[in-house]
């Protein structure tokens, strides 16, 4: 064999290292043969034996694990003797004729608890419980008619031990405190004990219907607005709303279609329920929309969500009862300092890796195509975060002195400080309504590696963020190398990404435009109306 194929051998084997054994089986078949016997020339029980055989192993499983539902499906399969365009009516055209029927059908009752009767008996105790905790931490009494009062209904709510649960919604809150308004918040949930609670300074109640029905007979609320609301939150209030400005923020994840992250489903029971619950939330979210309780605005994070939520639940929401208001970001916490040159070296990753949608597997692959660059000896990067997904980046760097990976979470103080120190955000998605940790990122001046899907390019361009295509490592990586050769291009863009969420996604643009809104604070906010977002559409 001539010293090239010998010299193409060995970075295959490096690449089998590395991605397993689906680059073996993909080489030439001289270059094959050479990796094959190199493996077996390497020392029984040596160290490196195990660890290939472990990653070949390990990526053997995780194709066996995937093969029962791996991804997105071909037309071919729903008929090789069908045209494209017969394939794409009749599948339109019957399914519609299926749902119809199936919204015909009213929306099944959610199970009941079991503490119905014991939750009513309890609940004016447990709010007056609460509005003494209100009283306490407001300094005001809890009846008076001249103060500005809303109520937030939210699934879940940040506590002591769990600051992640909906931690952006407590941000929201704190913005309508610091302008004068006294905020109740409500968790409403089937499985939660119920109780009254203090979390940084915002008194919590919670509990399973009967105490919020509770708290909206008592109290004369300016207007009430919901997070994730689900059916069962929904069959908790929509009596108890009437006479009552009601919004509803929608996020994502409450009005989705399972097909936006079918990466996620790894056998075909997850798939099958995922299919059941888009169903269940079309007819869901159809009598919201209809109901004489409905909210008065649905509240959209992105313009591109807006029009997604429409895909995803085959409805329309009148265009005078939506608004798109993006979440906030607190410039307070995450302030942009200037960054010097060197930190472009610097690299950074915060998410969760409990699935797909934020693709830690792209961020995996990103950084081990860096590896095989010459400026790897320079870099310094940092990992943190958890989840299922978590073990790629363990695996592939556990012997990479310049990388950092620890499995676990940090807080929001602790990542403002991270920001500080690092100069380039790693945030590849498949799946974003917004992306609020890129834009946390940005407004501290790191700039973020990231991908045009769904409605990331109306929060980021070229002058403020690295942006490749769908699924394109190789343009992530070209884009981080380019800020690695030219260090005022760095400085540029990390400037340039500061400056565009504090126009974009400040609490001027998003909290102070929702409280307006709401009739929480004077201003005019016109039926439709939206923050503008940076590409105009």
């Amino acid at each position: 064999m001539s010293p090239t194929s010998a010299d193409q051998a060995k970075q295959w084997l490096r690449r089998v290292i590395t991605f397993g054994g689906e680059q073996v089986r993909a080489a030439p078949a001289p270059v094959e043969r050479l990796a094959r016997q190199a493996f077996h020339a390497l020392p029984d029980g040596s160290e490196a034996k195990r660890r290939v055989r472990r990653i070949l192993t390990g990526h053997s499983a995780r194709r066996e694990t995937t093969s029962a539902f791996g991804g997105y499906l071909s037309l071919a399969d729903a008929g090789s003797t069908y045209s494209k365009a017969e394939q794409a009516t009749y599948l339109q055209l019957e399914l519609g004729h299926l749902k119809r029927a199936l919204y015909d059908q009213p929306l099944p009752p959610w199970p009941a608890t079991g503490f119905e009767d014991q939750d009513a008996a309890a609940a004016p105790g447990r709010v007056e419980e609460y509005l003494g905790r209100v009283s306490q931490a407001y300094g005001a009494p809890e009846v008076s008619t001249a103060r500005v009062r809303h109520l937030v209904i939210v699934n879940q709510y940040p506590r002591e031990g769990d600051e992640y649960g909906n931690g952006f919604v407590h941000r929201r809150v704190k913005y309508y405190l610091e302008a004068g308004i006294e905020v109740h918040v409500a968790v409403v949930a089937p499985d939660v004990e119920p109780e009254s609670t203090v979390y940084d300074g915002v008194p919590v109640l919670v509990g399973r219907g009967a105490e919020v029905r509770e708290l909206l007979r008592r109290i004369g609320y300016t207007s009430a607005s919901s997070h994730f609301l689900n059916a069962f939150i929904w069959e908790q209030v929509r009596d108890s709303l009437a006479g009552i400005r009601w919004f509803t923020f929608m996020h994502g994840f409450e009005s989705r279609r399972w097909v936006r992250t079918i990466r996620n489903y790894r056998s075909p029971e997850p798939l099958s329920n995922g299919i059941k619950d888009t169903l269940i939330r079309q007819r869901f979210w159809r009598e919201v929309l209809a109901h004489p309780n409905g909210p008065e605005r649905f509240v959209f994070v992105s313009r591109w969500w807006r029009r997604g939520s429409q895909d995803d639940m085959e409805l329309v929401y009148p265009a005078q009862r939506t608004a798109v208001v993006h979440n906030v970001t607190d410039t307070q916490l995450f302030t942009y300092h200037p960054k010097d040159a060197e930190q472009r070296y610097k690299i950074l990753w915060v998410r969760s890796a409990a699935n797909l949608n934020y693709a830690p597997d792209l961020a995996v692959k990103a950084l081990q195509a860096l590896r095989e660059t010459r400026y790897w000896p320079q870099l310094s990067i940092r990992i943190i975060g958890d989840g299922m997904h978590f073990q790629g980046f363990e695996d592939a760097f556990a012997e990479d002195g310049n990388v950092q990976v620890e499995r676990r979470f940090a807080s929001q103080d602790e990542i403002a400080r991270l920001h500080r120190d690092y100069g380039v955000f790693l945030v590849p998605s498949r799946w974003d309504s917004q992306g609020v940790s890129r834009d946390e990122a940005m407004a501290s001046g790191l700039v973020p590696v990231t991908n045009a899907v769904c409605a990331i390019p109306e929060f980021v361009d070229g002058s403020s963020a690295v942006i490749a295509g769908p699924e394109d490592v190789a343009g992530m990586v070209r884009g981080m190398i380019r800020l690695f050769e030219h260090p005022e291009l760095f400085q540029r863009m990390s400037e340039a990404a500061a400056q565009r969420v504090a126009r974009q996604s400040g609490p001027e643009q998003t909290v102070r435009r929702e409280m307006v809104l709401m009739g929480l604070t004077p201003g005019d906010v016109g039926p439709g109306d939206a923050t503008e977002g940076e590409d105009g559409s």
